[in-house]
């Protein structure tokens, strides 16, 4: 495996199971040479899913304490998971990831995309009219828009409602329609230089049997020059490198030369994945 890297790492400061210390060690016990944290940015509702406000300082502290006690062996860096909706300010930070789990309802509540499939299903019920694929569309004109508006380093997960779709049905995933609405979205990212995601979380809690985002849409990244980067979303730091050797099977087997990961001593570098 070439990947020896993540840079969407979670840890107890939000919705993780490890600590950070806890998974700085696993990381070096892996052989990484670099680890980047990225937990869930403050925001101001769904607090158990965010690091705290008061918490966000504490955060930064022990990660850059890392960094230093790393430097002579792995490179550590400080991101963040930032929302759509959260209210966290990015500059602190060496990246962030941009991500949409929520859709905003019309009373300034929120219905977790990944959460309950039952709060998607609400969703899709009362205000999409029952179409699944209005939701989707909904879903990724947001994506598209806030990674346009943020200049994201990196998009998180980017067809995040396969989760619960593979439990409610909502929508065809092998149809035209579902995939030209996705396509069309992606199209206009490929050409800011952020990196697409692919991401293994999904399959170590067992919910998919690949990555985010489907092979269709990796495919067509290819062609349009987009880059990728490989990424456990890991929650746990027993999971740290799950589902790698599989996405590095997918990605060569659609055609990916190489991908991009944190560096030992810049921050992006490309790596071969021949």
């Amino acid at each position: 495996m070439s990947i020896l890297s993540c840079a969407h790492t979670h840890t107890t400061y939000c919705d993780g199971k490890s600590p950070a210390a806890d998974m700085a060690r696993r990381a070096w016990e892996l052989g990484f040479l670099s680890l980047g944290f990225s937990s869930h940015a403050p925001q101001t509702f769904d607090p158990g899913y965010c690091i705290p406000p008061e918490q966000e300082d504490a955060y930064r502290q022990e990660i850059l304490s890392l960094k230093a006690a790393y430097a002579d062996r792995m490179t550590v860096y400080l991101g963040i998971e930032r929302d759509l909706f959260s209210c966290a300010d990015t500059a602190p930070y060496d990246y962030f990831i941009a991500s949409v789990h929520y859709f905003l309802l019309p009373d300034g509540h929120h219905k977790a995309i990944d959460g309950n499939p039952e709060d998607l299903l609400f969703y899709v019920k009362h205000f999409c009219g029952g179409d699944g694929l209005k939701m989707a569309a909904r879903y990724f004109a947001a994506v598209r828009d806030y990674a346009l508006e943020s200049r994201a380093p990196i998009i998180g997960h980017y067809d995040l409602p396969r989760k619960n779709n593979a439990v409610l049905r909502l929508y065809d995933e092998e149809s035209p329609a579902y995939r030209r609405l996705a396509l069309d979205a992606l199209r206009p990212l490929a050409d800011t230089g952020t990196l697409l995601e692919v991401n293994t979380g999904a399959m170590a809690k067992r919910y998919l049997a690949a990555p985010y985002p489907a092979a269709f849409l990796l495919k067509e990244w290819l062609e349009w020059g987009g880059e990728v980067i490989v990424n456990s979303d890991c929650h746990d730091m027993r999971y740290l490198d799950h589902g790698y050797k599989e996405a590095e099977a997918l990605l060569t087997s659609l055609g990916y030369r190489h991908a991009v990961r944190l560096g030992r001593r810049e921050q992006w570098e490309r790596f071969s994945l021949t």
